[in-house]
């Protein structure tokens, strides 16, 4: 079986830790990279998303090549380079991004959405001139909202404006290179990228999967689900992590002092939750259990307990994990 990357993951994990993003040369093994460079344009047009067009920037869903070992590789890779466990990592987007030939030369620069804990580029085809460019030093914390406009609103000003005396580094990038960043905490743009063709694969490790794009997400949540039909003694070693669709929680104060919870879902769908159960959910992790988590939520009662957990499981609120 060929392989996806063409460096040792080991000999780039202090640089990312240090500075949170680093630049690999020619980091795309010489047979995966022309796989995906014959594949781009045809894969691009039949499964273009429309709804993700972005002004001067089209985007498509990359498929990883059937019939190999590219997505486990690709997710032992990053996890060697960020140091977090690829058993863990949930791939949020896998999109193909090509820029028009009349794309603004100096965009506004952008974080990812929340569920884009790490950011990772892939160069395909890039003219001269296109670059990409990280302001890693300056500004850099984490953006709560998963869309760019949410994120824009919150501002108040233009976010070149926060960036104006940020410290700027360029990445002349070319193709077959790959570049990982922390995407959500690090303002980012491409300049000059007329013509230029990308793949972004994006990740995080606390189960997040908005647009449903992993691709285990489906069996994770039928997993989940599956679970529900054994015996409350059967689920308390399992592990409860936010469902991959959640997008927020509100907290709602009504005029007359009345406080109600919700589970916000991608797409807008909520479920109602108490504010009890809406501080557990805060909470989860991996290091927990649904038996810790009924402890919290069970008033002296396991059974009201496993109730609430069997409940937001099966709204989507919660998935379920084996211990790793």
């Amino acid at each position: 079986m060929s392989t996806l990357f063409s460096f040792d993951p080991a000999e780039y994990a202090a640089r990312y830790a240090a500075q949170g993003w680093v630049h690999i040369r020619g980091g795309l093994s010489p047979d995966f990279l022309a796989q995906v460079a014959a594949q781009v344009q045809n894969h691009l047009d039949a499964h273009r998303l429309k709804d993700w067009a972005i002004g001067d920037k089209q985007q498509g869903l990359f498929e990883f090549p059937a019939g190999t070992d590219y997505y486990e590789q690709f997710l032992a890779g990053v996890g060697g380079v960020t140091g977090l466990d690829p058993k863990r990592l949930a791939l949020s987007e896998r999109h193909i991004k090509a820029y028009e030939a009349n794309a603004d030369p100096r965009p506004q620069p952008h974080k990812d959405r929340y569920a884009s804990q790490v950011s990772v580029g892939f160069s395909v085809t890039v003219p001269p001139g296109s670059q990409l460019v990280l302001y890693p030093l300056d500004d850099v914390w984490v953006n709560p909202y998963n869309t760019a406009a949410r994120l824009r609103a919150s501002l108040g000003e233009e976010p070149s404006e926060r960036v104006r005396s940020a410290t700027r580094v360029v990445i002349e990038d070319e193709p077959g290179d790959v570049m990982i960043f922390k995407g959500n905490a690090i303002w980012h743009l491409r300049e000059n990228a007329a013509n230029t063709t990308n793949i972004y694969l994006k990740l995080n490790d606390f189960n997040c999967d908005p647009l449903g794009e992993d691709l285990h997400s489906e069996a994770v949540r039928s997993r989940s689900v599956e679970l529900l039909g054994g015996p409350d003694a059967a689920l308390g070693d399992f592990v409860p992590l936010l469902g991959r669709r959640v997008d927020y929680f509100n907290r709602q104060v009504s005029r007359d002092g009345q406080e109600a919870g919700e589970v916000v879902l991608w797409g807008g769908e909520t479920v109602r939750v108490s504010l009890a159960e809406l501080e557990t959910l805060r909470g989860l992790n991996w290091d927990g259990t649904v038996d810790g988590m009924v402890r919290r939520l069970n008033g002296g009662e396991a059974s009201i307990g496993f109730a609430a957990v069997r409940r937001m499981v099966s709204a989507g609120a919660v998935d379920l994990f084996a211990a790793v």
